[in-house]
């Protein structure tokens, strides 16, 4: 039995994604470009906007991506996905993804920067964001929470007007991570970010950051109040939402501040 195992999953290993032959994108064409262009609107643009500039995604709009640049190096981010990530993998074949980067290459030519510090005080911002306890739910570096989306390059990935949202308006676009829960069980309630549920248990990264299971059978309530957990900050006065938009907008991937990866 083992022997005849071992042939079903190294094929089911080679059906599980399209192989890249190739390390330039074979295709240059117009038709090849509208085809990408028409895969990219149906698989991609809810997330990173049809034109790769807004979205729940990554900006795509950049001349320098933070994961990789060059034409193999995409060819993986588009089938495989990003670990750690809402980026999945696309289940397609070898062509319509390397017809897909096409159309993702056609937004780098006028992208200019993702993100622009100014107007604003970097050094200000830096400073509120400290004293906002952001650092308590963000990661940056090797710094911080676990309970909101690592901020270490979202400079380079989000535009300015996508931040001053995500910082006005929390509660508008929630990425599937980080979802709020509340699990009541005995007059307690527990709060935090859905992990994981099925239909006998529930897995949730509370407040303080422990990792909390129950028993469906054994608690009175589970919530999903469709709430952020990240307080809305449209209460700062402009110039101090300019600061920490400036702030944040130097993040780049490379020692909290520099250069992008």
């Amino acid at each position: 039995m083992m022997r005849a195992a071992v042939p079903l999953l190294i094929l089911a290993a080679a059906l599980a994604a399209p192989a890249q032959h190739r390390d330039r994108n074979p295709f240059s064409a117009p038709a090849d470009f509208q085809e990408g262009l028409r895969l990219y609107r149906l698989n991609c643009g809810v997330c990173h906007g049809m034109e790769g500039k807004s979205g729940r995604g990554a900006r795509l709009a950049v001349r320098k991506h933070r994961h990789g640049n060059s034409d193999a190096e995409l060819f993986r981010i588009i089938q495989n996905g990003v670990s750690g990530t809402e980026m999945p993998g696309l289940w397609m074949d070898e062509d319509s993804i390397w017809r897909i980067l096409l159309a993702v290459r056609s937004f780098e030519v006028n992208a200019g920067e993702a993100c622009v510090a100014t107007p604003g005080d970097a050094s200000a911002g830096r400073q509120l964001y400290a004293a906002q306890g952001c650092a308590g739910c963000h990661t940056i570096g090797p710094e911080g929470g676990r309970l909101g989306p690592d901020l270490s390059a979202v400079g380079l990935s989000f535009s300015r007007e996508q931040l001053r949202t995500a910082l006005a308006k929390p509660s508008q676009d929630i990425g599937a991570r980080y979802r709020t829960v509340v699990v009541r069980q005995g007059g307690k309630a527990f709060r935090g970010v859905l992990l994981n549920e099925d239909a006998y248990s529930v897995h949730l990264l509370d407040t303080s950051e422990n990792l909390r299971s129950f028993l469906k059978s054994e608690v009175d309530a589970v919530e999903k109040p469709g709430s952020s957990l990240m307080p809305a900050y449209d209460g700062l006065s402009e110039a101090d939402m300019d600061h920490l938009l400036a702030y944040l907008c130097t993040l780049r991937g490379a020692g909290q501040g520099g250069a992008s990866q």
